[in-house]
Order: structure tokens, then C-alpha cells, then sequence
């Protein structure tokens, strides 16, 4: 998509603000970590021995992509569209590498992308992307990502976070969740695992189900931590 040069200084400018107003507002929040091993052996400590592919849902993409924001050399794939220009303007900032397109505009080119990346011998990478965006339904896992993991033999690990205290956006297609000021996230990893490298057709479709249901298990285990009920 191609923009003027008012566009992009428009899109720029709401980039830096939204990213200051992202730093200040979630600094108030709390984070408790369960899985804490799980998060300090894959995410923390990589040191070259771990090439990662996390995958949550949609609806707690926003915080997830703040609390990743000081991890080494991270992915992230966002859209093509204008919305997604902002988006990477501000995972820029965050440090992240934006690799465009999605599922439902550009995605082959995107994640073939993102294998590519992956497989560079110079850097340890991290690949975090919501596995039922762009556009839903809510909790069905796309395979694009569990392809990534194959391909590049990295370590996909389900994550998700739930609130104390959040807002809930009801209308959308993912109830997107916000942690209010001062309130307290909590972020719990599952077992991190590798993909066959031989996975494919139907035994691909059926290890993906499994790790829907165990995002969708770890998903309502946070909600109960947190005592989050969904309003």
C-alpha cells in the first residue's frame, strides 16, 4: 500500500504518541509470571540455543506485544493495511522487526519471510503473533505460525494473559482485554514443544487442534488466576 507524504507523517506522528501514551500507561500495571522456568530457559536466556515462536489469541495481543518489548531480536508479522503501517511504526519503537502481511492479504509472502529470517545463523530470533488474527473467530488456531515453528525447528509455545482489573471491548470479534492503570496482568506460558519436521495434511490439522486446546487450557487458567470472568 502506498502513502503520501502527509499519510506517513500522520501515521508516524500517531506511532510516537501512541507508543509514549503505551510506555506510560502500562508501566503502572503489575505483571506476575507463572511458568516462570518456562519463561526464563526460552525467552529470557536464548543465548543462541532457542529460536521461539510464541502464539496467543487476539484478545490480549496488546499487552503481550508491550511485555515483549525488551527481548532481544523479536518478529512480529503485521498487516498490510493502513492500520498495520501504525502498528509497525510502533512495534518499531518497541524494538521489534515488522514483517508485513497477514492471513488474509500477503500472508504466504509474509511468513515465508519470517522462515527465512528465522533461519539466518547470525541471531537468535523470537516470533510472537496472534494465531487467530487477523480477523478470527476468536480461540480457532490458524496454522500459519505451527508452520514456522516446523520449518525453522523452533519452539512454539502457547502464552496468554488475563487482568485483575481490565476492559473488555465486547463488540470485538476478540473481546480484546486492557489492563487498567494500576491493576495487575498475569502471563503464564505452556510447554514449549517442537513440529515434526514431516508434519503435514491431516496429522499437521490434528497437532493444531491440540494446541488450540491447549492455548484455550492455559487462556481460562489465567482467567481463573486472575479472577477474570469475561465482563
Amino acid at each position: 500500500m502506498a502513502f503520501s507524504w502527509k499519510d506517513r507523517l500522520k501515521i508516524n506522528t500517531i506511532a510516537f504518541l501512541a507508543t509514549w501514551f503505551m510506555r506510560i500507561w502500562f508501566f503502572t500495571v503489575r505483571i506476575e509470571i507463572i511458568d516462570r522456568d518456562i519463561y526464563d530457559d526460552y525467552f529470557l536466556q536464548r543465548n543462541g540455543k532457542h529460536k521461539v515462536v510464541a502464539g496467543s489469541w487476539h484478545r490480549h495481543a496488546i499487552f503481550l506485544f508491550y511485555f515483549f518489548r525488551n527481548l532481544g531480536d523479536r518478529l512480529i508479522m503485521i498487516s498490510r493495511s493502513r492500520d498495520g503501517e501504525m502498528t509497525a511504526g510502533i512495534a518499531r519503537r518497541l524494538g521489534y522487526t515488522p514483517v508485513r502481511g497477514s492471513s488474509s492479504k500477503g500472508g504466504g509472502e509474509a511468513l515465508q519471510a519470517l522462515i527465512d529470517t528465522m533461519k539466518s545463523e547470525e541471531k537468535t530470533y523470537l516470533c510472537g503473533t496472534p494465531v487467530d488474527g487477523p480477523r478470527g473467530p476468536a480461540r480457532k488456531l490458524k496454522k500459519g505460525m505451527v508452520i514456522l515453528a516446523r520449518e525453522t525447528g523452533a519452539y512454539f509455545i502457547p502464552m496468554a494473559a488475563s487482568g485483575t482489573r481490565v476492559w473488555t471491548f465486547p463488540k470485538a470479534w476478540d473481546r480484546t482485554i486492557l489492563p487498567k492503570p494500576f491493576s495487575k496482568m498475569v502471563v503464564g506460558f505452556g510447554e514449549p514443544c517442537k513440529i515434526a519436521a514431516d508434519l503435514e495434511g491431516e496429522a499437521l490439522e490434528a497437532r493444531c487442534l491440540e494446541l488450540e486446546e491447549e492455548l484455550n487450557t492455559l487462556t481460562d487458567r489465567v482467567d481463573g488466576i486472575s479472577g477474570y470472568t469475561g465482563k
